[in-house]
């Protein structure tokens, strides 16, 4: 982020995602913590250093990371530096409030022990909050079940649940495991998902390029549905419950045009990495007196606007532009 957001696109996801780092950073992380117990001159008397517990707890913190980035639209670079391919799970929305609500839900129950961390965690809540509920309109039945959680939450901790070793490790295992069951099911209908919707492009007679079908903020029996076509983009909305619809918007988007303006956009070293990390890349072209400036954007995130994310600008001077014309 330090070189720009261009620089961070093109490295995000990649090297310390990929399989090199889920060898490496394990053994470097487990190497640290031994290196901090034996510089804090342990006693006797506290627990064990087991290293070889270290490395495993490492190892599941380390892989689940990259596991859970895979699963959202956002998509993972697992062979890199050795490919430069992405992949999609499509499984998972990026800011998943249900997830956020059982594990943090269950670490709030255990560690706001003082007047300090229930700051904290009244601060977290407040900013989940914002983001669930001004960044994301309607959803209000989602929302009031959110709500309803959180207010549980509060209820669990006036009456100290969680607060001996023995019920936290429960409360622990039982999170860990509820989200488990959550993620395999979002799998199951991630799945689901794109065979109905792939069919039913199919049956309306709409050839398929490429698909992607990705789940929707709070709302798990919802996919947002964007499929390229040889004539554009077309986007949509599929349900699931209570039985499968999916619904088109009539305008469609173009593809990546092959102009002058747009080859002389995409080749330019300040969007490397927006092309190489986008999806559905089209592009909008404006002319003006000082030259052309084109806006590429991922139809992923941005269908109709020029600005926010998922969105890169180029301006093209009128001399550079008129001497490719030429």
């Amino acid at each position: 982020m330090l070189l720009g957001s261009d620089q961070a696109l093109f490295w995000r996801r990649g090297w310390t995602h990929g399989i090199p780092a889920l060898v490496v950073l394990p053994l470097l992380m487990t190497g640290l913590f031994v290196a901090w117990a034996r510089l804090r001159n342990r006693t006797p008397e506290g627990p064990p250093l087991r290293p070889a517990t270290l490395l495993c707890l490492s190892t599941i913190a380390v892989v689940s990371h990259p596991t859970l980035d895979w699963m959202n639209n956002y998509g993972m670079r697992w062979w890199m530096p050795f490919r430069n391919e992405w992949s999609y799970g499509d499984t998972l929305f990026i800011i998943d409030p249900w997830m956020w609500l059982v594990l943090g839900g269950a670490v709030f129950l255990y560690q706001s022990r003082r007047l300090s961390t229930l700051v904290g965690w009244a601060a977290f809540a407040g900013l989940t909050g914002l983001v669930l509920f001004g960044s994301f309109p309607g959803l209000l039945v989602g929302k009031i079940l959110w709500c309803t959680g959180l207010g549980t939450l509060v209820l669990l901790r006036f009456f100290h649940v969680g607060r001996e070793e023995i019920r936290a490790h429960r409360l622990a295992v039982g999170a860990v495991t509820l989200m488990t069951v959550y993620i395999g099911l979002m799998l199951l209908c991630a799945q689901y998902a794109r065979a109905a919707v792939a069919g039913a492009l199919t049956a309306r007679g709409i050839q398929i390029e490429k698909l992607m079908v990705s789940p929707v903020p709070v709302n798990p029996f919802v996919r947002d549905v964007l499929v390229e076509t040889m004539d554009g983009y077309r986007y949509g909305e599929a349900r699931l419950l209570p039985r499968f619809e999916l619904e088109l918007a009539s305008r469609s988007l173009p593809l990546l045009a092959d102009s002058s303006a747009i080859r002389l956009a995409t080749a330019s070293p300040e969007v490397r990495g927006f092309m190489n990390w986008a999806r559905f890349p089209f592009a909008e072209v404006e002319e003006s007196a000082s030259g052309v400036t084109v806006y590429l954007l991922d139809a992923r995130y941005t269908r109709s606007t020029r600005q926010g994310f998922g969105t890169a600008q180029i301006h093209i001077s009128k001399e550079a532009f008129a001497g490719t014309v030429e």
